[in-house]
């Protein structure tokens, strides 16, 4: 079912008492966070993280996470420690919308852009009511999750950006396929004119430059519209789009 803005109440800065909340991306440094620490946070987590840690508010968009029973059954339990869940519409196709539980939302997932005076320009949702752009990553539908929610600073941990999955390549054919996930050759991209068919799309430099620039959109998003900011406190991280920082220096 679409969200309800009356069934919306999760974790606000009124709620929790402050504007801050964490984002936490499913990258290896993830693993020196301390619970602890992001115990402090009303957070937000997408896929798997549950392994680590389960987030206030949990995002699963990828049809990869869920492509097989065993993942399927492991994902409705890892639900279990979130206090709200959102699914793209093929997740809830996957998991069955019967095995959704109350806490529970579907959204529709927009690939990448909204029209915006009849052009394509990167979009950033302010209403997941209606639907969240996926940017290239589901860390872009945490952002505008955590801005409808009305944090104004947003700290990222675990974001490593090289998108290699441990489990198989982002870009590799074999694998996207297995996981049901459609790999024309000739796939472009809209951002990429005059691209050669597949360069841009399945390229990893090429991909990481187009979340870059969503990842644009959002830091600015934030400064300009909420008089606040994002702040990337992943060591060694490879996004250098947004300010950087540690997280040892948020108590």
């Amino acid at each position: 079912m679409p969200l309800e803005p009356s069934s919306a109440t999760g974790p606000t800065p009124s709620s929790t008492g402050s504007d801050t909340a964490v984002v936490i991306c499913n990258g290896p440094s993830l693993a020196s966070v301390p619970n602890e620490w992001l115990d402090q946070f009303p957070t937000f987590g997408s896929n798997r993280v549950w392994l680590k840690y389960s987030p206030t508010v949990h995002v699963t968009l990828d049809l990869k996470m869920v492509h097989n029973v065993i993942l399927q059954q492991e994902m409705l339990v890892g639900f279990e420690g979130s206090d709200e869940i959102y699914v793209s519409g093929v997740v809830a196709d996957r998991l069955g919308r019967d095995n959704l539980p109350d806490n529970c939302y579907e959204f529709k997932a927009w690939n990448n852009l909204l029209e915006a005076d009849g052009s394509l320009q990167p979009g950033f949702s302010t209403n997941p009511l209606e639907m969240i752009v996926s940017g290239g990553t589901v860390t872009y539908g945490l952002l505008q999750l955590a801005y409808w929610k009305g944090f104004s600073r947003i700290l990222i941990v675990g974001c490593n950006h090289t998108f290699r999955d441990p489990r198989g390549d982002h870009f590799d054919e074999a694998y996207n396929k297995e996981v049901g996930i459609p790999y024309e050759s000739d796939q472009t991209d809209p951002f990429a004119a005059g691209s050669e068919p597949g360069e841009w799309f399945w390229n990893e430099e090429n991909f990481v430059a187009k979340v870059n620039m969503f990842y644009g959109v959002a830091d600015q998003i934030f400064k300009v519209h909420r008089d606040g900011e994002v702040i990337n406190c992943t060591p060694d991280t490879k996004c250098q789009v947004f300010r950087i920082d540690d997280w040892r220096n948020y108590p």
